[in-house]
């Protein structure tokens, strides 16, 4: 039964057993269905400047603080008019060495197969490597000029550039 059949049901026996309003209202704020999605306070999530325009954004891959804008002025984040903060929450390079790291696990995933059917190695070594490269799914290589930083910065863009070559999922 999800919640909202369970709040039907709370009401139908408030009703047929004559509950009070008092003592049925409560009943039902117990047994409320949420709505749909999780609410996110956008203050914890980005940082504004003085004008109230997004400058930081906290990047929910690799959990660091990326500008908007890198240095050239390309947007770090992509567009979503559909969205509250009206960016997405994972930067592009976050997510391209995300989905790099996908398909090198199962590039070697595959490679490893073949090489276990083919007999060129044992059942052991094929899950030793396995088990490497699992490990090494979650280590994302990030480019060395990638710009992120893990305090959350000041409303105005800090001078210090500070790099992160590397973060785990």
């Amino acid at each position: 039964m999800n919640k909202k059949e369970l709040h039907a049901e709370v009401e139908a026996i408030c009703t047929r057993h004559a509950i009070n309003d008092e003592a049925k209202a409560e009943l039902l704020k117990l047994v409320q269905p949420k709505k749909g999605g999780a609410r996110i306070d956008i203050a914890e999530i980005a940082v504004f400047d003085e004008n109230g325009v997004v400058a930081f954004i906290l990047d929910s891959y690799i959990d660091k603080w990326v500008p908007l804008h890198d240095a050239e002025g390309n947007e770090n984040f992509y567009a979503q008019e559909d969205k509250e903060l009206g960016w997405s929450r994972f930067s592009r390079t976050a997510e391209k060495a995300r989905k790099d790291s996908v398909k090198k696990f199962k590039a070697t995933k595959d490679a490893v197969l073949t090489d276990v059917m083919s007999e060129a190695i044992s059942q052991a070594e094929a899950r030793e490597l396995m088990e490497a490269a699992e490990e090494g799914k979650s280590v994302w290589e990030l480019p060395e000029d990638f710009v992120c930083y893990d305090e959350r910065p000041a409303t105005t863009v800090p001078e210090a550039v500070e790099t992160t070559e590397t973060a785990e999922a």
